[in-house]
């Protein structure tokens, strides 16, 4: 249901409209903020659109705090009462050399061109409740929005050749708002996927990371995997995602390393964590500029759902499992692999699944020493038992076998006891 143009703006939005207004100069609110509005969903960034040069505008706001760092493309942005409104130029563009920004950009005095350089016909809106022509919508947006379609401003080609990160952008768009994507903008998207090579890896992984964290990104893989994109981001040949294993990557927590892992381990069921494969998803990862953590923790819980899916379920494996992976991490590997054996349909490796998230409840709750700094012994107390004083090696080995037997049994986490068990080990007076 599509809302009736009668949008309260902010205080912030309202008082920057009319402050433009009162200089003699046009003001509107465009893009996401207004978009979103109309579908009744919460509203956090506001953009308004002016027909005065970006000198002009910071001469009107000089009482308020300004950051001039897009000026050259027409944006001030201004803070007003701690809401941050980013205030640009009515501006048409023209040649994208590094399929991002426009090579010329001509400021011009009507919201109709500006409007007519935006991606999609949903962006591509304009508000202002202050004056008789309140709604100005050229292109059918809000049309498109009632009927639940993305489809672009003009020639969807010339659209994603001037920026091929549209594609993503448009997918996600789809996704998250449960829209279809128009036949011709789709056409235009698998036709135009390979562009996304020209796309800084940086501004790839930032739309990707949106898709993955939403609240449907199973349907906008699907897209990227229909549109020929998803390929071009994963850097091989053998995408074959279904929706009903997608699904999985939905119930995981929205953090990227769980997401991610998610996927890997979906798009290769296989070999998902052999070393070459897991090599192979570093690297990928890596090239995308995702974080260290990020990839550092993706690869981790890779690993540690291939062990879960072949290790003997018992309290001591589960202990181990957990002082490896942490709670949260151990948490997200049996939820994926009883999601997998559901998907799976294999009635005993649930219940094994099952097993596993009630004996990892079980050590939680009794509070089981299971992480290396939780030991009740450390070098000092081995070197003060006599033990590895010729070969300090043997200090690590002592210590490793102590975290053995208290993962056994966390009855044993005493520092006298321990200390009494490795000196007999190590057959010490």
């Amino acid at each position: 249901m599509i809302k009736v143009l009668n949008m309260k703006l902010p205080y912030a939005v309202e008082k920057a409209m009319k402050k433009i207004m009162d200089a003699g100069g046009q003001a509107f609110l465009v893009g996401g903020a207004l978009r979103d509005w109309l579908l009744g969903l919460p509203v956090s960034d506001y953009d308004i659109a002016t027909s005065f040069l970006p000198g002009q505008v910071e001469k009107i706001f000089s009482d308020e705090k300004t950051w001039p760092s897009g000026k050259r493309f027409g944006t001030i942005t201004v803070e007003i009462a701690g809401t941050v409104i980013e205030i640009t130029t009515f501006r048409r563009e023209s040649g994208y050399s590094d399929s991002r920004h426009p090579d010329k950009v001509t400021f011009v005095t009507d919201i109709h061109q500006d409007l007519s350089r935006r991606d999609f016909t949903v962006n591509a809106m304009a508000y202002n409740p202050f004056i008789s022509s309140s709604f100005v919508d050229p292109f059918g947006g809000r049309k498109d929005l009632q009927n639940r379609i993305i489809r672009t401003v003009g020639n969807p080609f010339e659209r994603f050749t001037e920026d091929p990160l549209r594609i993503m952008r448009g997918v996600r768009l789809a996704a998250q708002l449960g829209f279809e994507i128009e036949r011709d903008t789709e056409s235009a998207m698998k036709n135009c996927s390979s562009m996304i090579r020209n796309v800084s890896s940086e501004r790839i992984r930032s739309e990707f990371d949106r898709l993955l964290l939403s609240q449907r990104p199973d349907d906008g893989l699907l897209l990227l995997q229909e549109t020929s994109v998803l390929p071009q981001l994963l850097g091989t040949d053998t995408i074959n995602l279904k929706a009903e294993s997608c699904r999985i990557i939905r119930s995981m927590e929205p953090e990227p390393a769980y997401r991610l892992s998610a996927l890997f381990s979906i798009l290769y069921p296989e070999d998902f964590a052999n070393a070459d494969r897991l090599n192979f998803i570093k690297n990928r990862l890596t090239q995308l500029r995702y974080d260290k953590k990020t990839v550092h923790n993706t690869l981790k819980l890779l690993a540690g759902c291939s062990r879960l899916a072949s290790m003997d379920i018992s309290l001591y494996s589960i202990r181990e499992l957990l002082g490896s992976m942490g709670t949260a991490y151990a948490r997200q590997c049996i939820k994926w692999y009883e999601a997998i054996c559901q998907l799976n349909k294999n009635p005993s490796a649930c219940e094994r699944a099952r097993q596993a998230a009630s004996l990892m409840e079980e050590v939680i709750r009794r509070n089981d020493p299971v992480f290396f700094h939780q030991l009740a012994v450390d070098g000092n107390h081995i070197k003060q038992a006599g033990i590895g004083l010729k070969d300090p090696r043997i200090i690590g080995e002592a210590l490793n076998l102590a975290y053995r037997w208290v993962l056994e049994d966390p009855a044993r986490n005493d520092t006298e006891q321990l200390i009494a068990m490795l000196k007999k080990h190590y057959s010490l007076p």
